[in-house]
């Protein structure tokens, strides 16, 4: 896409709005999917619509080059502030891998360690995929990108995307099923 640049002209403004509505259309659920999974819950669509106001100001002052990117740290940026502010206001930070636990042999010591192990088993699998399958992988399961969007920016075929997160996913299961 290209960068958008809205520095000062009148009709700018037009062009910025519509960029700005694309843009929603386009990464607005991928970012509620985001701020959900970081423990955001019910504020998810308040903080979507925060990241679209910095976007606004931030695009009516400068050209955006690599949005994705762009987007996704101006998220985190988002988070770090709603943070801080719970912090100030008092609440406690709300985080999704403990909220709600259930019942108590849900974190037995045996299944805590269990997980540790899974985990450790997992990120030792992760850290020996190629780097193209790895980077392919996180974009796709942890970014939440469309393997045309991976494509795009890896400057690959969807088909070679494809092959690339498939073979991640024999490979990490080989990992973890060795647990």
């Amino acid at each position: 896409m290209a960068p958008l640049s809205g520095r000062g002209k009148a009709d700018d403004t037009g062009a910025v709005q519509a960029q700005l509505r694309v843009w929603l259309d386009r990464y607005g659920p991928a970012l509620r999917r985001h701020f959900q999974k970081r423990g955001a819950g019910a504020d998810a669509e308040d903080l979507v619509q925060e990241v679209f106001l910095r976007l606004q100001v931030g695009a009516s002052r400068t050209s955006i080059d690599q949005i994705e990117r762009y987007i996704f740290r101006v998220a985190n940026n988002v988070l770090v502030s709603r943070y801080r502010h719970d912090l100030v206001e008092g609440r406690p930070f709300r985080d999704p891998l403990t909220e709600d636990v259930g019942s108590p042999e849900l974190l037995s010591p045996e299944r805590i360690l269990l997980g540790r192990e899974y985990w450790n088993r997992f990120v030792t699998g992760l850290e020996a995929l190629p780097p193209r399958s790895r980077e392919a992988f996180l974009l796709h399961r942890f970014e939440e990108m469309t393997y045309a969007a991976i494509a795009r920016r890896m400057g690959v075929s969807v088909s070679a995307v494809e092959k690339l997160i498939s073979r991640a996913l024999e490979q990490l299961a080989a990992e973890l099923e060795r647990l």
